[in-house]
């Protein structure tokens, strides 16, 4: 039972009430809507009562971009986008000690040949913001001079045949609801003579994969630093991607240490050095998607929570 936060919860089943909390601390965002979460209604299912306006569906959370592009045509309910704390990007496979994605040149060859504007629209429906790196533009530490790698087709093919990838046919690992990313990058690539082979993670991994897809936070306000650059490059990184960068592990170390006014500009500092180094496939940043009844004003958060705090029914 909680006690403090947005509400009390009264009931644990196939449907969790949710009533307004009267002692909330934030009066200005103090609850005023019971909230029902229907753990019996499918997805599908939820997001066409939203179309519909049949009553039963106020508020269908995380659609894909497919589901949201497929949205019925109604003036009972919409589509309504979030820009996320999030990315998709493409982490190299540099594990094997044979593996051409150790080569900086040959990392940003494979990023020079991609068109991320294309790979969002046809991927993604164009739901989400290209990036220029690990953090999103506008947020803490994003340098507002940095921008894209460019879409330079011949460039990447030169470096790529001389590192003896040409008519190579890489192998993308992705969750399902990549699928169509991986799709549009491989129109891509089949312009410079590659293709690209969509594999699931849900199954066991190729050894020789090539790509990655992985979903991650660019920052957190808790903690005002790239949160992703630790996990793919930190020193102390669990998850690090690829064999060991002193040169970044100092700036990290400087990152670490770095207090007031100079975080920003430290966190900036490794931004241009993972684009520079093209430390990862560089894509979007995906949009948090809803299905939301014109009868409810819903209040989307950035963060990943599914936070109904300040929604309101209308009227």
């Amino acid at each position: 039972m909680l006690t403090e936060g947005v509400s009390l919860i009264d009931s644990r089943s196939d449907r969790v009430v949710m009533e307004p909390n009267p002692t909330y601390w934030n009066p200005a965002r103090r609850p005023t809507v019971r909230i029902v979460y229907d753990n019996v209604i499918g997805k599908a299912e939820g997001i066409k009562s939203v179309a519909a306006g049949d009553g039963r569906v106020d508020v269908v959370f995380d659609l894909t971009p497919d589901e949201a592009k497929g949205f019925p045509a109604s003036d009972k309910g919409r589509i309504q986008t979030k820009k996320a704390k999030t990315i998709l990007t493409g982490v190299f496979n540099e594990n094997r000690p044979e593996s051409p994605w150790r080569d900086p040149e040959v990392r940003k060859a494979l990023n020079l040949a991609i068109d991320r504007r294309a790979i969002l629209d046809q991927g993604a429906h164009g739901y989400g913001t290209v990036i220029p790196a690990f953090i999103q533009p506008g947020r803490y530490g994003a340098d507002p001079g940095m921008t894209p790698l460019p879409h330079d087709p011949q460039a990447a093919k030169a470096v790529l045949e001389k590192a003896g990838l040409g008519g190579r046919d890489l192998v993308f690992v992705s969750s399902p609801a990549w699928k169509g990313v991986v799709e549009a990058i491989g129109r891509n690539l089949a312009e410079i003579g590659l293709s690209a082979r969509f594999v699931s993670d849900r199954g066991d991994l190729p050894d020789d994969f090539d790509v990655k897809l992985e979903w991650y936070f660019d920052w957190t306000p808790q903690y005002p630093v790239a949160c992703v650059h630790r996990e793919f490059f930190g020193k102390d990184a669990t998850l690090r991607q690829g064999p060991e960068d002193p040169a970044f592990d100092a700036l990290y170390d400087k990152l670490l240490h770095a207090t007031g006014e100079d975080v920003e500009g430290v966190t900036r500092e490794v931004e241009r050095y993972v684009q520079d180094r093209s430390k990862a496939l560089f894509l979007y940043s995906p949009f948090t998607l809803f299905a939301v009844s014109d009868r409810v004003a819903f209040t989307a958060y950035d963060t990943c929570m599914s936070e109904l705090a300040e929604t309101r029914i209308k009227g």
